[in-house]
């Protein structure tokens, strides 16, 4: 919508037609005059005007004169002659009554002024003349008595009235205000997904046209974000019928949106909030298309991601392998950590992708309580802090019980350890067996520290209660040393095999 505001020149007449071109003319909404009234017509560019009624815009004198009215003071003098008259009361002549005598006021009027003078003097000028009264009067006849000759002054204020003479012409001009349409708004077409949600490193991607009616218009498309500035996401000069394209991909990092290395947002965009994407194209003309809106959320780090899934291994005979991956969704570096029974047996930097595996060691194995639930964990830990757990459960069940002294343990290495070659061994166990079960084997080594130590079975000496003779007389390692492996079957039986200890004696 444009508004344009158009004074006609003035004329003297007070009805008139005008014209008035308006460029790129495509239709007119309202048309208003300043004084009166006005109509109008439209033919291409051209809207014609009727106006008439209005009020005189200027006067212009043609002809004639002014001259104000005046006022002024005179004074003016009037003569005459008085009367005195006699009545005959049939017996004597008595005084009557006097004429010609002067009045108090008298009207004035002499080049062009005219007003009332009061009297302001009086005087007599002659003395008076007697008149000889008539002979045989009847009664109540009047007649002259005397007479005289007077003046009287008069003065006051008397006044000219103003003199227009003057002929004018009369001017009218009208302005008028029209509210039109010159412009075709253009429109836009927006393919980017609504609902979004953006993690680190992710592009929010504008993408569609816009299209504008009017060859050679400019067209911008804009965007904002939230209530940031508005800036240009694509460009181009219209030809009227084809659409203009653009694309652009913001990417979130640092829990701002960016364009290449520009902060598009200027702070930090909250989590689990809507924000919004509002996209507009406007062209050169002061055309805008309806402004198009999209939501989306923001994500600032999401924990790493551990393969598989928390799971129940059930009741297990032989130690389990676990095996897993690490993937960090925003590329971050991370830690992982293993854990056993709630207590860290590893810890790591990870690489991403690699599968890795958790084993129990034998000894370890062997150590873990039979019938009761056990845990393995790993933890996934970021450079910002966000970790994920895959939690593995099982129980331990055995038809073998083994049993091996740990070498690794410093007691059992100092109290194991030999000065020379043992020849001689006595073991005897604490044990329950419960019925069903039974021990099936006790070995022993005198060169326990060696890489491969050299087991030699003494179950029979052990039932029987009697010493062994070691008929290994080698080693490889630095000392001699004692190690026992014993092993129990557990057959048949339902109660639990218990070894509590073990004693004996070795020279």
């Amino acid at each position: 919508m444009a508004t344009k505001v158009n004074t006609f020149p003035e004329s003297t007449s007070r009805s008139q037609t005008r014209t008035l071109d308006i460029l790129r003319l495509k239709s007119v909404k309202r048309v208003t005059v300043n004084t009166g009234s006005v109509t109008y017509s439209v033919s291409g560019e051209t809207i014609t005007f009727n106006l008439s009624g209005g009020a005189v815009s200027r006067r212009v004198q043609t002809g004639g004169s002014y001259t104000p009215a005046d006022t002024k003071d005179v004074t003016d003098t009037r003569t005459g002659k008085g009367y005195i008259y006699y009545k005959w009361d049939g017996a004597n002549w008595d005084y009557s009554h006097e004429s010609g005598q002067a009045s108090s006021s008298i009207s004035y009027s002499s080049g062009g002024y005219t007003g009332t003078l009061t009297r302001t003097g009086f005087e007599r000028t002659s003395g008076i003349t007697q008149h000889p009264l008539p002979q045989n009067p009847t009664k109540g006849q009047t007649a002259v008595d005397s007479s005289f000759d007077w003046r009287a002054t008069y003065s006051g204020p008397v006044t000219k009235p103003a003199s227009d003479t003057r002929t004018y012409a009369d001017y009218y001009q009208y302005t008028v205000t029209v509210e039109y349409e010159d412009n075709s708004a253009p429109t836009l077409t927006l393919s980017t997904q609504d609902n979004q949600t953006l993690t680190e490193n992710s592009s929010l991607r504008l993408q569609g046209s816009a299209l504008d009616p009017d060859p050679n218009d400019n067209v911008l498309i804009k965007y904002k974000i939230n209530n940031s500035a508005a800036r240009n996401a694509g460009s181009g000069v219209s030809d009227g019928s084809t659409p203009i394209s653009f694309s652009k991909s913001l990417t979130f990092r640092d829990k701002r949106l960016w364009d290449g290395s520009t902060d598009i947002t200027g702070a930090n965009l909250a989590e689990n909030i809507d924000h919004t994407l509002t996209v507009w194209a406007e062209d050169n003309q002061g055309g805008k298309s309806a402004e198009i809106i999209r939501k989306f959320r923001v994500i600032h780090n999401r924990p790493p991601v551990i393969s598989g899934k928390d799971t129940n291994l059930g009741i297990v005979s032989v130690p389990p392998v676990v095996s897993y991956s690490v993937t960090e969704p925003e590329k971050d570096t991370f830690t992982v950590t293993e854990y056993r029974n709630g207590k860290q047996t590893k810890t790591f930097s990870g690489k991403e992708g690699q599968t890795y595996e958790i084993k129990i060691d034998p000894a370890t194995w062997l150590r873990l309580e039979p019938g009761v639930p056990h845990e393995i964990k790993i933890r996934a830990t970021d450079s910002k802090g966000m970790f994920s757990e895959r939690i593995y459960t099982f129980t331990r069940t055995e038809s073998r019980i083994e049993f091996e002294l740990n070498m690794d343990n410093p007691v059992n290495r100092e109290r194991f350890t030999c000065d020379a070659r043992p020849t001689r061994i006595l073991v005897t166990l604490d044990a329950v067996i419960p019925p069903g079960a039974s021990l099936e084997k006790v070995e022993v080594c005198n060169n326990a520290f060696d890489k491969a130590p050299t087991y030699e079975d003494m179950t029979g000496s052990v039932k029987a209660g009697r010493g062994y003779i070691f008929t290994n007389q080698t080693k490889t390692a630095a000392n001699w040393g004692i190690n026992i492996r014993i092993s129990f079957d557990k057959g048949t039986a339902t109660g639990r095999v218990i070894l509590n200890g073990f004693g004996g004696a070795f020279d």
